[in-house]
């Protein structure tokens, strides 16, 4: 995937803009095509980062830190969507003030995948962090990442029915306060698995399903459709459905005794020993496996910024 940056600083427009390409084409191994310009370049995905002095558009976010010269941070608004429900809701990312200003998409995986020998999770996590630059889900660990930067958006198709509850024609006739309860009960129950995320974590994804739905309400939209209003506001990214079913325990790892100390307090989860001790065990549910995929993902995410940063 080629980079595209554009960018409009209010001083010292082309000597900033000659360093950040220098900056992109080192880290990224290609020069960037650069573009000055106050108008968002026509890609999806497109991230933003607005500085005090201007903003920078690219189509990796990545790129718009090296870019600005700007230390890439974790972001703790994306991070904690991330640990609710399994990705970055509304305009988050994972990194600190990069924001997600087009659509994108990612489709229901089947979650049926081959037993493969004991991998170093952590080098590999890392590797995918790399490769799609935190944007790829969980549910890919226990893939081989390529090598090089993704040459794709990661984008996929929205997964259709897949928000619907069984009894959705029932909720449909409720009083509409009680339907906005029960579709907001509903996409909880779907999203946020059951252990692992904190109560600020399920509480900010609680927060903007509700948020969506009443946008929809006052969109004109009463009926069950608020339901497909909340999959293009909130479209599944390519690779997982949140938290999907892969039959692997983590603890199966050639490095799970490295993996432990990283799962001893990870950003938006709670106490994760139970989890972990079941799937030393082998015992682990598919929810449970989940959620220690994802909280293994935030961990290695740091590494992945001390790389950007160096």
């Amino acid at each position: 995937m080629e980079t595209l940056v554009a960018y409009t600083f209010a001083h010292d427009s082309a000597a900033r803009a000659a360093a950040g390409r220098d900056r992109v084409e080192a880290y990224y191994g290609a020069r960037p095509e650069v573009n000055p310009s106050d108008e968002r370049p026509n890609v999806d995905p497109l991230f933003e980062l607005r500085l005090p002095d201007g903003c920078v558009w690219t189509n990796r976010p990545v790129a718009a830190l090296l870019f600005a010269g700007v230390p890439a941070v974790a972001s703790s608004r994306g991070w904690t969507f991330a640990a609710g429900c399994g990705w970055f809701m509304a305009d988050s990312t994972p990194y600190d003030g990069v924001l997600a200003v087009s659509g994108t998409a990612r489709i229901v995986a089947d979650g049926h995948r081959q037993q493969l020998e004991p991998a170093n999770l952590i080098e590999q996590a890392l590797s995918w962090h790399r490769y799609a630059e935190g944007l790829a889900s969980s549910n890919w660990l226990f893939g081989t990442p390529p090598d090089g930067f993704m040459a794709t958006e990661p984008i996929g198709e929205v997964a259709h029915g897949y928000f619907y509850p069984r009894d959705v024609e029932q909720l449909d006739a409720l009083p509409l306060p009680d339907k906005l309860r029960a579709f907001s009960n509903h996409l909880q129950t779907r999203l946020i698995p059951a252990a692992g995320p904190t109560q600020a974590a399920r509480a900010a994804v609680a927060a903007r399903i509700d948020h969506v739905l009443q946008e929809a309400v006052d969109n004109g939209i009463e009926d069950a459709t608020m339901l497909d209003y909340f999959n293009a506001v909130e479209p599944l990214r390519r690779g997982a459905a949140p938290f999907d079913t892969v039959r692997r325990n983590l603890a199966s790892a050639a490095d799970r005794d490295l993996i432990e100390p990283l799962l001893a307090d990870v950003e938006g989860f709670g106490d994760l020993s139970t989890l972990w001790a079941a799937s030393v065990a082998g015992a682990s549910s598919a929810s449970g496996e989940a959620t220690l995929r994802q909280a293994l993902w935030r961990a290695t995410f740091d590494q992945h910024l001390a790389e950007v940063n160096k």
